[in-house]
């Protein structure tokens, strides 16, 4: 809060606001792996272990910051997280590098899944599946020359050449050394030592693991009496265990009985390995658009898992761009027009929305992506961002209605 200083002047105050966008942007997330599961449910776990909350979620239960049963309740993630049955499983996730901030690592998770997350107006957050907007044909509102101003384009984002990232997984072999120690670390007589362990690849790449195996002393771990491995071996006294594990970490305890000594760097910690290749392009092209408008590039946000996944994701984007089309980028509303005004007051993102404007002869359907009101005491406008929804129903196998492949619909994404 910023007030103006002197009585006779504006007599203003200025109140900076932060939202769930921008703490999230600023605390690490670091979750347990995540074998086998999709994009909704690791982004649960993502912010189950944030312990961020949007502004919107009050009297709720946070470990070590309020007191249950007396002045909170215990809260769950569906309080304030909305989400999609997700479109694809990830074979292992949660391996972000170090320092991965909670933002990107749901914005990771969700170029993976080629989503959407956002936060709606109520303050929750929203996870929609690959598939929503492709097989949502339903438009709610229908709108006639109503617009004030619009961003509008024609031929503005042509693409014949589409290009997709993908980083193959894999799961390595149970029992394969994951991290090793670096130096020889000083242990007390008679305490505990703990030490953390980055995993990483023979080569010092980071990676993930899972199925950790506690320490055995001698095969996992050695002790001397001397920082550089000789005098007496006292790995008898030792004992180790694991006290915490994250995706792409994990903190051994060492337990000392006997007389100080040294933890030599030959000391390691085993598991399964679970490893992510160099990235890779996959690039889908259209030979009559080329001809007609020359070499046009699109690089897709994200990346793949699978070839497979790459590839069908660019064959799709490559349909939506590879011929010119007209495309409302937003659209401006008056909102002291009262014929308007419950629609904009109804209406948010993710909405379908039919719009009509004779000047530019706009004519189609249209999802809401985004929205800003401004308000003054003498004007209130209402901006939609605004992505085409086309005129395409696309193939969603096993869907009624979706699935009639060359008769009503084309091939849609993955």
């Amino acid at each position: 809060i910023a007030p103006t200083s002197n009585s006779n002047g504006t007599r203003q105050t200025t109140i900076n606001c932060s939202g769930w966008m921008e703490r999230a942007l600023r605390k690490e997330s670091l979750i347990p792996i995540q074998l086998n599961k999709r994009a909704d449910e690791i982004i649960a776990v993502i912010l189950d272990e944030s312990d961020i909350l949007p502004p919107s979620v009050i009297g709720v239960w946070i470990l070590g910051n309020s007191l249950l049963g007396s002045n909170t309740i215990l809260g769950a993630v569906s309080d304030y997280y909305s989400a999609d049955v997700g479109d694809s499983t990830f074979a292992f996730a949660g391996d972000w590098e170090a320092n991965t901030s909670v933002h990107s690592a749901i914005m990771q998770t969700v170029d993976r899944e080629a989503g959407r997350f956002f936060q709606m107006r109520d303050g929750k957050l929203q996870f929609y599946r690959r598939l929503h907007f492709p097989t949502d044909v339903t438009s709610l509102v229908t709108l006639t020359d109503k617009n004030s101003e619009m961003d509008y384009e024609f031929g503005a984002d042509v693409a014949n050449i589409v290009q997709v990232q993908y980083q193959p997984r894999s799961v390595g072999t149970v029992g394969d050394t994951v991290a090793t120690l670096s130096t020889a670390t000083a242990i007390g007589a008679a305490s505990t030592l703990d030490i953390e362990y980055r995993f990483t690849d023979g080569a010092g790449t980071a990676i993930g693991a899972t199925a950790l195996i506690t320490p055995a002393a001698t095969t996992d771990y050695t002790v001397f009496a001397n920082d550089d491995g000789t005098g007496a071996n006292l790995t008898a006294n030792v004992t180790a265990s694991i006290t915490r594990t994250n995706a792409t970490a994990a903190t051994v305890q060492y337990t000392n009985t006997g007389a100080a000594g040294y933890v030599m760097p030959t000391s390691k910690l085993r598991g399964t390995p679970l490893t992510k290749y160099e990235l890779q392009t996959y690039t889908a092209t259209d030979a009559d658009s080329l001809l007609a408008y020359g070499k046009l590039g699109y690089t897709s946000n994200g990346v793949q898992d699978t070839l497979t996944d790459a590839t069908t994701l660019a064959d799709y984007e490559l349909s939506l761009f590879k011929d010119p089309v007209g495309r409302v980028n937003n659209v401006t509303f008056a909102g002291w027009d009262t014929t308007l005004t419950a629609t904009l007051l109804t209406y948010s993102i993710g909405t379908s929305i039919t719009m009509h404007e004779t000047q530019t002869g706009v004519n189609g359907d249209w999802f809401v992506l985004g929205e800003t009101h401004r308000y003054n005491s003498g004007d209130w406008r209402v901006q939609w961002v605004l992505e085409d929804a086309g005129t395409i129903v696309y193939w969603a196998l096993g869907s009624a209605g979706y699935s009639e492949l060359g008769d009503t619909t084309w091939l849609g994404p993955l």
